[in-house]
């Protein structure tokens, strides 16, 4: 009875009626009453549920054995894992596992244009990157190994959960559920749990389907661990924004996914969606060192069968380096494309150069087969005895053009059904009496398939690798490209972006080695050009184009003067590596390297130079003289320059540690040195296995005098690492023990104390970063430490905390509702918008737009009335109009919703005036800044209300830009596709 009355224990309703009964109340006043206690205890009872320790990491060892179906999805993942992804190799095509290297990861920041990477730190591959990140965004070049990363990633999994005799431990501490699915597979509306559940279909080996929703929560208890590989091969931004968008929404708290997300470097614009996210760690792929190198070489020709592969690897690597192929021993693919090579010709000497290997390449896996020939005759004759003989003949003789036609639309758009485009260029291109079959689509992809660079499954068209497509498309530009290159300017531009850049160097190589062609063109306007466009120049040397002595000798001498002319190394945030990572090389170049020992010599100039001389000069001239050269400037160069040496020597020497162990002792030891260098110290010793002093350092930098924040988080982050939430009572103390503390480092200190569990310590000073408007990144640090450690009692204290909060440098509540918000605190995300609604002197200018975009991620479509009305209340720009409106449809507003809001036609009356600047978007490794093709208001509005709201809002836009149909943004306006839609055909008809 104690329990009834205080409002813990609910009876059934029938027993609650009977006690009303008893007390002469009426059976419907109490089932109303019944019902929302119910519904009121249920609800805190899902609340404690999501905030269980339980719901966290859970262990290898204490997994079950996998469901049926569980079973069947890890057996298909782990069999398409193990494939090699090149299918016409013309060698013994070996399981990925038996080949596999794993790299080194390098952290990047998240504006990686404002910040230079650190080389090395506490986290040396996937598997430390795994641990100290819940999501990660894994960057690479073309052929880097992306995608073989999160395969074997996929499979080492995928072995361990089906018990496999000789299963490796997973890299990932945490016990998950792998799934690889390619961005491609993300570019529907559907719900998440829906697209991975496509995905998952189109492996092609699962026994039977697996149900949508057994994708929506967590198998045995265990999050998905979701690897999308290949964002950058989706060619449309919006695209790329739309599943950007849909991944950020994943990466939440308590969520049941985990995600790792490969791609070739994006513009930073891009990954705004992902730049808030702390759980997220950004990073790239370094690429094969020279130990890796080697142990590739020798598993590769261990798998082709050689007797005794350590001496073939080694006499292949040499054999690279005197091809003038450089870049092969960084670059897997490329690798791989060699190796491959001297298996199927022994004998024969490795093409020179970057090109020449392509072209090799692709000329070998075209005849790979030993039955190429009787492949084609089958071909042949099978459609004769159709009566179709002429068709397979034309088929035959124009396979490499419509090859090259699908290369085209492969480097222009990543989700193009290539089968498809294939028998649409049939349709247009075939002689008049001839004609493609219906239904012969699967034996189409099969005879495409044998030109080598083309892989056929299970109904689709894939190329063997992006860069194929890319060489192929190249080859074919530069065929149309006449001797004089009248757009050369418009190429030189492409260079800016990174995701050009590589069919940029492609045509420009291919067409200067076509007959006719002079190269002299193309160098002098790349040399005349930035840094860009004359490292481009390099490259063309570097990939085996011949320019003649002297241009060659004009280029170096042009990149080399880097330290001399307005490109100094410091202006480009570390391309000056780039540059001299291109020009190590050109090995054997007697003149290059005496230019490079003369920079690495000659005191006064930049230490960075000299240091990046000396490495190059180990490359192009002499290993030992190289190393010894570094080992003298560690000796005698301050600390920056020690760190600097040790990087370069771990690179090129990577078995002699006790050198570099004893010049990182000497630093992290050095007074003069600061707590961030000697930080980077300390990790490096870390990651060479000497760990002895290091925690008390990370202690003596958290209870020093230190106030910069980001070195704070680094020490405490540092310090988890080492030891973990045992040295809890000691961070406490540490932080306890300061003697003074300002505005900047409370917050990075509560950002440590949160990291640690200790909620009580970091309260006060989140509320002393909330309060004093700290920059928008600590308070979402500070935020999301909190969230994460007590989840939706954080979110509650959150709303508590500010309802007493006062502005006075600029408004922190619209960032942290839509913190609560993308973490899944949706009711309290709501309550925060409106506290920052309600001020009586709201910063309306700077913040109603964000404000209105926290409330529609917190409350959805629901919340249209709402936001609208704010909107007019407090006069909205018309731009926060139109941004609105798209955001509401984007949640899935009804028509009605948007109609019965009288500002949607007043919306597109008032834009007709506006017209917005498009901001600079800068991209990765770029100081560049270009325009982004960005659609004014109107064009927003345009799109995004004529969907939801039909003809009559096509009549308001038809009105609206017929009043002013010369304003700057109408062009773009009439191109907008909301004019093919059913609701604006009638009206776009008179227009």
């Amino acid at each position: 009875m104690y329990d009834i009355i205080g409002a813990r224990r609910l009876h059934e309703l029938s027993t609650t009626e009977q006690f009303a009964e008893a007390l002469g109340l009426s059976r419907e006043a109490v089932a109303d009453v019944w019902g929302r206690a119910r519904f009121a205890m249920e609800r805190r009872e899902l609340a404690a549920r999501r905030a269980e320790p339980g719901l966290a990491s859970a262990a290898w060892p204490e997994i079950p054995l996998p469901d049926g179906w569980l079973e069947d999805l890890l057996a298909s993942q782990e069999e398409a894992a193990e494939q090699f992804p090149y299918d016409l190799l013309g060698v013994r095509k070996p399981p990925l596992s038996h080949i596999h290297i794993e790299q080194d990861l390098q952290p990047l920041s998240k504006n990686a244009a404002r910040h230079t990477p650190r080389t090395k730190g506490p986290v040396p591959n996937l598997a430390v990157a795994l641990s100290s990140h819940d999501h990660l965004f894994v960057t690479g070049g073309p052929g880097a190994g992306k995608t073989t990363l999160g395969r074997h990633l996929v499979r080492q999994i995928a072995r361990y959960w089906l018990r496999v005799e000789g299963a490796e431990d997973p890299w990932c501490r945490e016990a998950v559920v792998p799934l690889r699915v390619t961005a491609t597979d993300l570019q529907t509306r559907r719900p998440f749990h829906q697209q991975l559940s496509d995905a998952a279909g189109r492996t092609g080996t699962l026994r039977s389907a697996v149900p949508a929703d057994r994708f929506a929560v967590r198998p045995h208890g265990v999050r998905w661990l979701v690897i999308v590989d290949g964002l950058d091969e989706v060619a449309s931004p919006d695209d790329r924004k739309l599943i950007l968008n849909n991944l950020a929404r994943e990466i939440r708290p308590h969520g049941a996914f985990r995600l790792l997300i490969t791609s070739r470097p994006l513009p930073q614009d891009e990954l705004t969606p992902l730049r808030d996210q702390p759980s997220l760690g950004f990073y790239t792929l370094t690429g094969f060192d020279s130990v890796q190198q080697l142990a590739f070489a020798e598993r590769w020709f261990a798998a082709q069968g050689v007797d005794d592969p350590a001496p073939e690897a080694r006499a292949f690597l040499e054999e690279v380096g005197h091809a003038g192929l450089g870049e092969v021993l960084r670059v897997p693919l490329l690798t791989t494309i060699a190796a491959a090579h001297r298996s199927r010709n022994p004998r024969a000497p490795l093409p020179r150069g970057r090109v020449a290997l392509y072209e090799q390449f692709l000329a070998d896996v075209a005849t790979a087969r030993e039955s190429a020939d009787a492949v084609d005759k089958a071909f042949r004759s099978r459609w004769e005895r159709r009566g179709q003989g002429r068709l397979a003949q034309w088929l035959l003789d124009h396979r490499d053009r419509l090859v090259t036609h699908l290369a085209r639309i492969r480097t222009t758009s990543a989700s193009a059904p290539l089968l498809d485009a294939a028998v649409r260029w049939l349709a247009t291109t075939l002689p008049a009496d001839l004609a493609w079959p219906d239904g012969a689509g699967e034996e189409l992809g099969q005879f495409l398939m044998q030109s080598g660079a083309l892989v056929h499954d299970h109904g689709e068209l894939f190329f063997l690798h992006l860069s194929f497509a890319e060489f192929l498309a190249a080859r074919d530009e530069a065929a149309r490209i006449p001797a004089d290159f009248p757009d050369l300017d418009d190429w030189a531009v492409e260079i800016r972006s990174p995701s050009s850049r590589n069919r940029v160097l492609f045509t420009f190589a291919v067409w200067a080695r076509r007959p006719g062609n002079d190269v002299t063109l193309v160098v002098r306007h790349l040399l005349a050009g930035d840094l860009d466009h004359r490292i481009m120049a390099l490259r063309l040397i570097t990939s085996g184009v011949r320019l003649g002595e002297a241009l060659e000798e004009a280029v170096i001498e042009r990149v080399v003067d880097l330290g001399h002319d307005s490109d100094h190394l410091d202006r480009y945030h570390g391309r000056g590596r780039q540059v001299l990572r291109e020009l190590s090389q050109l090995r054997g170049n007697r003149r290059l390297a005496a230019t490079l020992r003369r920079i690495a010599e000659t005191d006064g100039l930049d230490a960075s130079l000299r240091i990046g001389a000396a490495a190059a000069y180990a490359e192009v001239a002499s290993l030992s003289e190289g190393v010894a050269l570094l080992q003298d400037f560690g000796r005698r160069l301050p600390v920056e320059g020690s760190l600097e040496c040790c990087r370069e020597l771990e690179a090129l020497a990577p078995a002699e540690t006790e050198f570099r162990a004893r010049l990182l002792s000497d630093v992290l030891a050095a007074p003069t040195a600061s707590s961030w260098s000697r930080l980077t110290a300390a990790e490096e010793l870390a990651a060479l296995g000497r760990t002895d002093g290091l925690a008390e350092f990370a202690c003596s930098v958290l209870a020093g005098s230190e106030e910069n924040g980001g070195t704070l988080k680094r020490a405490g982050q540092f310090w988890f690492e080492l030891e973990g939430p045992s040295a809890a009572p000691r961070v406490r103390a540490a932080v306890a023990g300061r003697t003074r503390t300002r505005d900047w480092a409370k917050a990075a200190l509560a950002h440590v104390l949160f990291l640690f569990g200790l909620v009580e310590e970091a309260l006060p000073l989140l509320a002393h970063t909330i309060e004093n408007s700290a920059d928008d990144e600590s308070i979402d640090d500070v935020v999301h430490g909190w969230l994460d450690q007590e989840g939706e009692k954080a979110a509650d204290g959150l709303v508590e905390l500010l309802r007493g909060y006062e502005v006075w440098n600029s408004d922190g509540r619209p960032s942290i509702a839509m913190d609560l918000a993308g973490a899944g605190y949706r009711r309290q995300a709501a309550e925060v918008v409106r506290l920052s609604l309600h001020d009586p002197a709201p910063d309306t200018r700077h913040n109603l737009g964000l404000e209105a975009m926290a409330l529609i991620r917190a409350l959805g479509p629901e919340s249209a009335d709402e936001v609208l009305g704010w909107l007019d209340r407090n006069r909205a720009t018309t731009g926060s109009y139109a941004i609105a409106l798209r955001d509401l449809t984007e949640t899935g507003a009804k028509a009605g919703t948007c109609c019965r809001w009288h500002g949607a036609c007043s919306v597109i009356r008032a834009v007709h005036t506006a017209s917005s600047p498009r901001p600079p978007v800068s991209y990765y490794g770029s100081s560049l800044r270009t325009r982004a093709p960005r659609c004014s208001p109107p064009c927003v509005t345009a799109r995004t209300a004529a969907r939801p709201c039909g003809r009559r809002c096509c009549h308001c836009l038809l009105s609206t830009v017929r009043r002013r149909p010369y304003v700057r943004w109408a062009r773009s306006f009439w191109r907008t596709p909301v004019w093919s839609t059913a609701n604006c055909k009638p009206w776009s008809q008179p227009g």
